[in-house]
């Protein structure tokens, strides 16, 4: 069964997860916030091996917090045993996306295209802030250190056409893409994207962002406005702080655009600003 939308669902990733005690952590974690309670949780585990008992434990978790589990995505035997015999359903939760053989959709006006190159562009800002500047520095010493693999990769990244979705993404919804992703639109809570090149989200990103999908270590994640749960580039991930339970995704009328990237095999996050 494959599902890529599920009402009132929550897309909860713990597939970075080596272990059970990291699963049960970071799931009571997450379910602490408002926005994942009283939902279809949708679990995705990874390769963790888990027993009938552990499973248990697991689904008695989710329960607790008002919620229940509407399925779970594991690459692990047992885990799907488990999950057999406790009569819950398996599924690859994933709305695959296929990027199409042009760089812009038609329907994309000019109006958006070059808002979207202003926010989101490689630009030279004529006064810059003193951590712009540092992050710059940062960034310069990363094309230097750049191996023959790197350069390679980032000339494949050129290639890769754009898919542009003009809507929102909400909680419970999974859309993938083979090539970059831009979304105009909210990623809510509970949702995620993921995409083999870069992602940039035209609004708050609230859910999980999975870029470079496929080991794409030079891929970019951009936002009007971060809050996500989880950021993924490639197989570096990094998660929301621990002890901050606000709301992941808030409405305002201001914004920081962000863009997250891979620094010393850790996300790092760097403010962009407008000319």
């Amino acid at each position: 069964m494959d599902k890529g939308y599920i009402e009132n669902g929550f897309i909860v990733d713990l597939s970075n997860a080596r272990k059970t005690s990291e699963i049960i952590y970071e799931l009571s974690r997450i379910l602490d916030i408002p926005e994942a309670q009283n939902k279809q949780v949708c679990l995705k585990l990874g390769n963790v091996a888990l027993s009938e008992t552990e499973l248990t434990s697991i689904k008695a978790l989710v329960e607790s917090m008002e919620s229940e589990i509407e399925f779970i995505s594991t690459t692990s035997p047992e885990t799907i045993d488990s999950a057999k015999k406790l009569d819950i359903e398996i599924s690859e939760l994933e709305n695959v996306v296929e990027a199409p053989d042009f760089e812009m959709e038609p329907n994309v006006s000019p109006e958006v295209e070059t808002a979207l190159d202003k926010i989101f562009g490689d630009n030279d800002f004529d006064e810059e802030e003193p951590e712009v500047k540092e992050m710059e520095e940062i960034y310069a010493e990363i094309e230097e250190d750049d191996d023959e693999e790197t350069l390679e990769m980032k000339k494949e990244a050129e290639k890769l056409p754009t898919l542009y979705i003009k809507k929102t993404i909400r909680s419970g919804q999974s859309i993938t893409s083979d090539g970059n992703l831009v979304i105009i639109g909210d990623v809510n809570p509970g949702a995620e994207v993921a995409a083999k090149g870069d992602i940039t989200i035209w609004g708050i990103l609230g859910g999980i962002a999975h870029a470079g999908k496929e080991g794409n270590t030079q891929a970019r994640i951009r936002a009007l406005k971060m809050n996500a749960i989880q950021l993924r580039i490639a197989d570096v991930f990094a998660r929301r702080p621990d002890g901050v339970n606000t709301p992941f995704i808030q409405k305002t009328n201001e914004f920081e655009p962000e863009e997250a990237k891979i620094y010393k095999k850790n996300i790092i996050i760097n403010k962009l600003l407008e000319n």
